[in-house]
């Protein structure tokens, strides 16, 4: 299985190291070139893109799975902010880093993996967690949540991934 991350805008390339060698169970972790932030997405009423509309960029890239990685502020019109965003049942994710940062280099390369997981889970057919605050899938509202929780799945979500990733690798 491969993963592709695909940077929109500039993006530490630290980060994108880090999630090459902390994303598992892909095969294959490959870095395309940085694509611009597309000039639609942006809100300049807010200041920020909307997440959901970087994600047909996504679509052409090669991979099982593509994550974009930004550090564009991101929002869903719901929402004052998001972390990521990503289709249900559908390869394509992304996250952005620019309120993972706060608390040191560390903290967002940790935080950095946590988002990337949750929402490759959401391709995986995985919902949020609403049960468990230490399940990656649980519904990060502030950095708060994303520190309590781990970079890994609860079991009762590990077997349904697991069970994604075995039908994807017939």
């Amino acid at each position: 299985m491969r993963l592709t991350l695909k940077p929109f805008g500039p993006v530490d390339l630290e980060v994108l190291r880090h999630l090459q060698k902390e994303l598992k169970p892909f095969d294959e972790i490959v870095v395309v070139h940085e694509a611009p932030l597309p000039p639609e997405a942006f809100d300049a009423r807010r200041g920020q893109y909307r997440a959901s509309a970087l994600l047909p960029y996504c679509r052409d890239e090669p991979g099982d799975r593509v994550l974009g990685v930004t550090a564009a502020d991101l929002f869903e019109p719901t929402m004052n902010f998001v972390f990521g965003v990503a289709n249900l049942h559908d390869r394509q994710g992304v996250i952005s880093l620019a309120r993972l940062a706060d608390g040191g280099k560390g903290k967002l390369l940790e935080r950095a993996v946590k988002e990337a997981v949750h929402e490759i889970g959401h391709t995986l057919g995985l919902g949020h967690d609403d049960r468990n605050p230490r399940c990656v899938m649980h519904f990060s509202l502030s950095l708060a949540d994303t520190d309590r929780k781990s970079r890994d799945f609860c079991p009762r979500c590990a077997a349904a991934a697991e069970a994604t990733w075995k039908r994807l690798r017939r």
